[in-house]
């Protein structure tokens, strides 16, 4: 037996408290002879050989409830993990592994990942359940594989690490399916994960799916999690937000090179950070200070020419070696056009704010009427303002598919009592603020999206907009609001429709109703959504590793940063395929330090037979047993009654001998002497 706390167990002596403290108590009492006590001990022989008994018994119960607190405190391990001793192995074993961004974290003391310490593990389970048939499951292609030897997981290919993203719901799901399909008599699901809550989605609705098809299944099958929870001691992340090429003179094509970068800090933040920056192949080194658990950064390079390039993010060796870089691409920039439908004060700010600058030929914007909306040239154009009433059905129809292929639709009111607007945004009626209390913009998301920082990381000053009038679009449940007022109603609202996305603000660019109009917000909110819908009109510079396809499957990617091995499917890096490049990042999500509480997975697989084997980065591989301590605690409650009931007890008490009283003489009666004669 093993015991993960073993220094508890110099406390074992406390067990003889009892027995000394009963000692102690009988040298306080001296033994006197005395002759008449003979003949009383002879009547209490039967209630002195009780009270014998139940001191005995006493005396046994307190140390058993020492013994077995001590042993739950040392946390005693016992039993194979796979549970051998509780009806045999199983059939099948499913092996869910999840080999994410985060599974390459150094949890606790450990001198290797949370994966590989996860594969050790697995690997010794898989040994003491040799008559087990194995199946491989993984995060990244989800595809049931059957394993030879379970016992060498840690050099397959299909375990290595990977810069994607675990759906752990999708996995279980897999798991389902493959349980439906071949009936295994009885089986098992191993699932190694650090409880990411990006990862396990605990608020998601399909958990309650998952647990009904769990309770549905014929065959007997229990779940058993492998807990690689504990968070790293230090660590730091780079993630890349914008990589944006800026032609500053076209004649000579002078441009800038803008890198937009987020860091991301855990424990100590003090001090500077030493940054190395690559670009095709020129290596320079930047010291960014950390002030802040999440931070951006803003880095600008002047180049000699317009030409596309690529590059890395580096930081030095941390507890997560995964999120130590980062990879960006950039490629001239494409002519981006926006379209203004619309006959009111607010369409010449608008176009202002899509295209400020009348040099720039990369940047123009059209007004069109209601009535032309039909014209639009829905191939070339990124960007859409309505500020119109709702579109006649030919008009929808067309703003749907464009916007279901990558456009960006922004919706304004339309003023009046409301109703259904463009795309099925609805509206409410017009509401005016008091004179001397505009509405005011009280909160925004500021780390991405259309209100987002600046490229120096100052905020918009959405806090100094004054607004008289507004129209507040209705946000549903699939609906993100970046923005509210002060009394929480929504200011900027946002939702996706296929590939793109439709927003609507609460608000207009007019003088009657807001200082929207002044620029110092407008403008950068249109350039921001202005290149999220010109993303469509090219391949993607960037994109997210594990998500990120192709558009043709007999294309070729090579790596051109490295020559290491690298595949696309799950591995972060740039890759190109003849004049294509694309460099891969893993997923944002997987910077996210929010763990599933372990208290919350009983409840998301309700009604399954779950074990949670808590604290496995403090195992090791040899070591992969099942804690007993609650069972030790039970057995500790149990001998606590028992004491409470033999120290309570009447008839463990000892009898005293009844007293047998004589019965009192009657008084003799007096005779009457008889008088002489």
């Amino acid at each position: 037996m093993a015991y993960l706390q073993p220094w508890m167990l110099w406390a074992l002596p406390a067990v003889l408290l009892p027995l000394i403290i009963h000692l102690l108590n009988r040298l306080r009492y001296k033994t006197v002879h005395w002759a008449a006590m003979i003949f009383l001990l002879k009547a209490n022989r039967a209630a002195t050989r009780r009270a014998k008994i139940r001191q005995y018994l006493l005396l046994a119960a307190r140390m058993l409830v020492i013994l077995f607190l001590i042993w739950a405190m040392a946390r005693p391990l016992t039993g194979g993990w796979i549970g051998a001793a509780a009806g045999g192995v199983p059939e099948t074993v499913l092996i869910l592994l999840d080999r994410s961004a985060s599974m390459e974290a150094h949890g606790g003391e450990q001198a290797e990942s949370k994966r590989a310490h996860a594969l050790g593990l697995l690997a010794q389970a898989a040994k003491q359940s040799a008559g087990s048939h194995f199946i491989l499951l993984e995060n990244v292609l989800r595809q049931p594989l059957e394993i030879a030897d379970a016992t060498g997981l840690a050099t397959m290919q299909m375990a290595e690490p990977t810069d994607t993203a675990a759906d752990l719901p999708a996995m279980l799901r897999t798991a389902l399916d493959y349980l439906v399909k071949n009936k295994p008599g009885s089986a098992e699901l191993w699932i190694a994960s650090d409880l990411q809550a990006s990862n396990w989605r605990p608020e998601s609705a399909e958990w309650q799916d998952i647990a009904a098809r769990f309770a549905g299944l014929p065959q007997s099958v229990r779940v058993r999690i492998l807990d690689l929870s504990a968070p790293p001691a230090r660590n730091v992340s780079v993630a890349m937000k914008t990589a944006e090429l800026r032609v500053r003179d076209a004649k000579t094509g002078k441009a800038q090179l803008s890198l937009g970068l987020e860091l991301k800090t855990e424990g100590e933040r003090k001090g500077t950070l030493p940054l190395l920056v690559t670009r095709d192949g020129a290596k320079s080194q930047s010291d960014l200070p950390l002030s802040a658990a999440v931070q951006r950064q803003n880095l600008k390079f002047d180049l000699t020419k317009t030409e596309a390039g690529w590059g890395k993010m580096e930081l030095p060796a941390d507890d997560n070696l995964a999120d130590n870089t980062a990879y960006f691409a950039y490629a001239p920039p494409l002519p981006l056009r926006t379209v203004i439908v619309g006959d009111g004060a607010s369409a010449p700010r608008l176009r202002f704010a899509a295209a400020p600058d009348k040099t720039r030929t990369d940047r123009t914007a059209d007004l069109l009427l209601p009535a032309r909306a039909e014209s639009i040239a829905w191939k070339e154009t990124a960007l859409i303002v309505w500020a119109a009433p709702t579109p006649s059905d030919a008009v929808a129809k067309a703003l749907q598919t464009w916007v279901e292929s990558g456009g960006v639709l922004l919706c304004l009111p339309p003023g009046g009592e409301g109703g259904a607007g463009a795309l099925g945004v609805t509206w409410g009626s017009v509401e005016n603020a008091p004179k001397d209390a505009p509405f005011r913009v009280a909160a925004w998301d500021d780390l991405d999206g259309a209100l987002s920082r600046t490229d120096s990381g100052a905020p918009l000053p959405l806090a100094r907009l004054e607004i008289a009038r507004r129209q507040l679009p209705a946000s549903g449940e699939a609906a993100h609001i970046a923005g509210t007022f002060a009394d929480g109603r929504p200011f900027l609202v946002s939702r996706k429709v296929g590939a793109g996305q439709v927003f609507a603000c609460a608000t207009l660019p007019e003088p009657e109703w807001s200082s929207l109009g002044d620029g110092f917000v407008l403008l950068p909110m249109i350039q921001r959504l202005l290149a999220l819908g010109g993303q469509r009109l090219a391949p993607p510079s960037m994109a997210v590793a594990g998500e990120w396809h192709p558009a043709d499957a007999q294309e070729t990617w090579s790596a051109i940063e490295t020559d290491k091995r690298r595949d696309w499917r799950w591995h972060a890096g740039v890759y190109q395929s003849g004049a294509n490049r694309v460099a891969l990042n893993r997923p944002d999500a997987e910077d996210a330090p929010e763990i599933t509480d372990r208290a919350r997975l009983p409840e998301l697989l309700r009604g399954v037979k779950l074990t949670i084997m808590a604290g496995a980065l403090e195992l090791k591989a040899d070591r992969l047993q099942s804690e007993i301590w609650p069972a030790m605690i039970v057995l500790t409650m149990l001998f606590m009654c028992v004491e409470m009931l033999l120290a309570t007890s009447k008839a463990m008490l000892p009898q005293k001998p009844p007293v047998r009283t004589a019965p009192r003489a009657s008084a003799p009666k007096p005779q009457r002497e008889e008088a002489a004669v």
